[in-house]
């Protein structure tokens, strides 16, 4: 059986982190800095070249974990893993999208003390599955006659490439715990599998020969708000 894109998504960003955390360098290992975290918050998806009269993606929860060593006080190198659900217009189901890759960040020289802010900015990828649904498609049969019928558009897996971007801030509450928000964007590029590529998902019609319903879009860009709480050592 496949190894499943999620599940592949998990080992990589678990051997990124601990290979980051092994290879560190340094003579002990209270040299080196890290730092971790886990978040959650509300992103939305921008769909491009979606078929006419279509709705664009709606706003879904996602949570994000982060991990990361400091190469130079103000520059830190790490990974990120995640996971967002993006809902869709009508009938269809949400769409289920698994994240994760590298990424690094400069922390700002300012503001000091308690509160820290930074940029940040990676490169990954990201594993789509649209799970099966039932909706009414008008479909014309042999004779030319037009007939509404109920049909069945099954699952669709596909992914891509994405370079994630944005700021970050946090305030340290209690050493080593802070709490953190980042605001961010995702660009997609490189999009492949059934979910994105004709002839589409296909659809089961009872009675007749199975057909394939357009591709909802293109994940172009995201924009996501988290929140939650940081570790820094």
């Amino acid at each position: 059986m496949a190894e499943l894109p999620s599940r592949r998504l998990r080992r990589g960003a678990f051997a990124v982190l601990g290979a980051l955390l092994f290879f560190y360098p340094g003579t002990s290992s209270a040299q080196i800095h890290w730092d971790a975290s886990a978040q959650l918050g509300v992103m939305k998806r921008v769909l491009s070249g979606r078929p006419s009269g279509a709705g664009n993606a709606g706003f879904g929860p996602v949570a994000q974990l982060t991990g990361h060593v400091a190469l130079l006080p103000l520059v830190h190198v790490g990974g990120y893993f995640g996971h967002d659900i993006s809902p869709l217009d009508g009938d269809a189901a949400a769409r289920q999208i698994t994240f994760g890759g590298l990424r690094a960040k400069g922390m700002l020289p300012w503001p000091r003390g308690s509160t820290r802010v930074w940029i940040f900015a990676g490169f990954g990828y990201a594993g789509v599955y649209a799970p099966s649904y039932q909706t009414s498609f008008t479909i014309t049969d042999g004779s030319g006659a037009s007939a509404p019928h109920r049909v069945r558009v099954e699952g669709a897996g596909g992914g891509f490439f994405e370079v994630p971007f944005g700021f970050g801030a946090s305030y340290k509450f209690f050493k080593p715990w802070e709490l953190c928000a980042e605001l961010g964007a995702r660009a997609g590029f490189g999009h492949s599998g059934s979910v994105y590529e004709p002839p589409g998902p296909r659809v089961t019609v009872p009675g007749l020969a199975s057909q394939n319903a357009t591709p909802a879009g293109l994940d172009r860009l995201a924009v996501g708000l988290t929140v939650g709480v940081l570790i820094d050592l």
